[in-house]
């Protein structure tokens, strides 16, 4: 079974905001979030950093601004430096946001913060079937418990995540 086999609720009822006809353009705000578990290796790269590659998953629930919610189901490959000195962290991901078979989401998230607590962006940057030329973006904040995890771990090791969460707040779109 493919990610784009996942039927799911469709997300563009939420994103759309409005019932409006096929072909016209449209544009709204949205607040998101992802609770997410997310699996990969972790490698020492030098002597004070590690870095995290891999992937988390879960269902992308978001909400328009009548408190109309709906779900898809999120995949993001990651890329993650954590500096084992200062506690610092930085990622960037790409995200494949599926609604149903035929329509889904692409985009990229980055951000910097405290290992445990990043803050950046999230940006819409393509589509398919109905989310064709979507593009947009918002204030992301990820969480997680990796630097309780991370820590102990030797070169290559592999790391389950079993919780973590995405806020993306006031994630501005537009549709051609």
């Amino acid at each position: 079974m493919t990610v784009k086999s996942i039927s799911l609720l469709p997300l563009v009822a939420i994103l759309l905001l409005a019932v409006a006809p096929a072909r016209a353009a449209d544009q709204g705000t949205v607040q998101a979030v992802i609770p997410w578990e997310g699996e990969g290796r972790i490698f020492q790269i030098d002597s004070r950093r590690i870095q995290f590659l891999g992937a988390i998953e879960g269902i992308m629930y978001v909400e328009n601004a009548q408190g109309e919610m709906n779900e898809a189901f999120v995949q993001c490959p990651i890329i993650q430096m954590m500096d084992l000195e200062t506690g610092t962290t930085e990622a960037l991901g790409h995200c494949e946001i599926t609604a149903s078979p035929d329509d889904v989401v692409y985009a990229q998230l980055s951000c910097k913060g405290r290992v445990g607590d990043c803050v950046g962006r999230f940006v819409l940057i393509d589509g398919e079937g109905k989310f064709a030329g979507i593009s947009g973006e918002g204030k992301l904040r990820v969480r997680s418990p990796i630097h309780a995890l991370a820590g102990d771990l030797g070169s290559g090791a592999l790391l389950r995540v079993a919780a973590g969460l995405a806020v993306i707040r006031d994630l501005k779109f537009s549709t051609p």
